[in-house]
């Protein structure tokens, strides 16, 4: 049999597949993603291009969708799998209200009977995968979000246009695209993005469920960027049942250990960096009195910073730069720029938080890397408080 399916499928080779989800605090199996796949002799096939051909007609469709969620939840039925979540893949093309109405009560019958409890049931929406009457669908989800059931957000980061969606959807989890964190190891602008993506589950009040982990290096990524679950075939492959517990637990909680210790000892760097420049720009101070031409006391500055520095200016408790912009060019010689006079920085994430922490603790502080707007470099900028309501910047290769 080839990599497609083709019709006619015999339903009865329709199984539910279970893939394991590992939590990042319990190190342990924390639930199953449920996959539909087709055996058929010695091959299993994935039912995902059965499903994303347009050519099958959508009752097909429901019916085999309808099939590996009901076998699913007879897989349950002998109770040993208390606790642990269901992710059950729910698209908005298929989830009828003849099909919205009968799993309702399949899950309802469940609870009543104590096999499965709402709670432990997670519904799975593909956030690009979305029909026209999006009224309709929010409505009957809000059904199972007030039984207790969670929402998840499928393959979240491929479409950016549907961030609004995102939001009325209130998601419990929002399930990161693999794509993006297999690219992310080799580029910076998509670490970013997962920075991002980490910072709205956050403010959303998400959990990040990082999926595709097949390799330390993903697993590293994903932890980096606040994954709580990790799915991957570098944990577990998907299989007919449930595993409740899994082989590469102890690999997880080895790799885990050294991720924490790799991190503690980069953040001890990164201080031990900090008080190096604190104790450098104190000492490179002038001694001279600082009047408005804040431009010679850059210059002071300058000539005693060490090369990795390549921009230095000052602004005041505003946000306003009260000095040009001081550039180190390739002979190591400094120019002064004045174009950025008066422009006001208080727009930028943290601007005023340093400020606020330069005052109250009356020291300076590094930056995590970030890329520059102007270099595309990848930076740090020290930031130091050389006077009340002044403060001094520099960029740092």
């Amino acid at each position: 049999m080839k990599n497609s399916l083709t019709l006619p499928l015999s339903v009865k080779s329709i199984i539910p597949y279970f893939q394991p989800i590992i939590g990042a605090d319990q190190r342990s199996v924390i639930g199953y993603e449920i996959l539909g796949r087709y055996v058929n002799h010695e091959s299993v096939l994935s039912l995902g291009s059965f499903f994303h051909r347009d050519s099958i007609d959508i009752k097909e469709k429901c019916y085999v969708d309808r099939w590996v969620r009901t076998k699913a939840l007879e897989v349950l039925k002998d109770g040993s799998h208390n606790q642990k979540l269901f992710f059950f893949n729910i698209s908005p093309d298929l989830f009828t209200t003849e099909e919205d109405h009968f799993f309702y009560e399949q899950l309802h019958t469940f609870q009543l009977t104590s096999i499965l409890q709402p709670d432990q049931v997670v519904l799975e929406i593909t956030e690009t995968d979305y029909f026209m009457n999006e009224t309709l669908f929010l409505s009957r989800l809000e059904k199972y979000r007030t039984l207790g059931c969670k929402i998840a957000v499928d393959d979240f980061g491929r479409g950016f246009s549907n961030l609004k969606r995102v939001a009325l959807l209130k998601p419990h989890i929002l399930k990161i695209d693999l794509h993006i964190v297999q690219k992310s190891i080799e580029s910076q602008s998509h670490r970013d993005i997962l920075h991002s993506l980490s910072i709205l589950s956050q403010r959303i009040g998400a959990q990040l469920l990082f999926e595709g982990i097949e390799t330390t290096q993903l697993l590293e990524t994903a932890w980096k960027h606040g994954a709580q679950y990790y799915q991957g075939y570098l944990l577990a492959k998907p299989s007919p049942s449930p595993a409740v517990t899994i082989e590469c637990t102890h690999v997880f909680r080895d790799q885990l250990e050294n991720m924490i210790q790799k991190e503690i000892s980069a953040l001890q760097l990164k201080y031990n960096f900090e008080e190096k420049l604190n104790h450098l720009v104190k000492e490179s101070l002038p001694t001279i009195s600082l009047t408005n031409d804040y431009d010679q006391f850059v210059e002071h500055i300058c000539r005693r910073l060490p090369d990795l520095c390549f921009r230095v200016y000052i602004c005041d408790r505003l946000g306003y730069q009260i000095s040009g912009n001081h550039l180190r060019d390739e002979s190591n010689k400094w120019n002064v720029f004045l174009k950025y006079l008066n422009k006001n920085w208080s727009w930028r994430p943290y601007f005023l938080q340093n400020i606020v922490a330069m005052e109250v603790n009356q020291k300076g502080f590094l930056s995590d890397v970030y890329t520059d707007i102007e270099t595309s470099a990848l930076i740090q900028t020290f930031s130091y408080p050389v006077h009340k309501d002044i403060y001094l910047f520099i960029d740092i290769m």
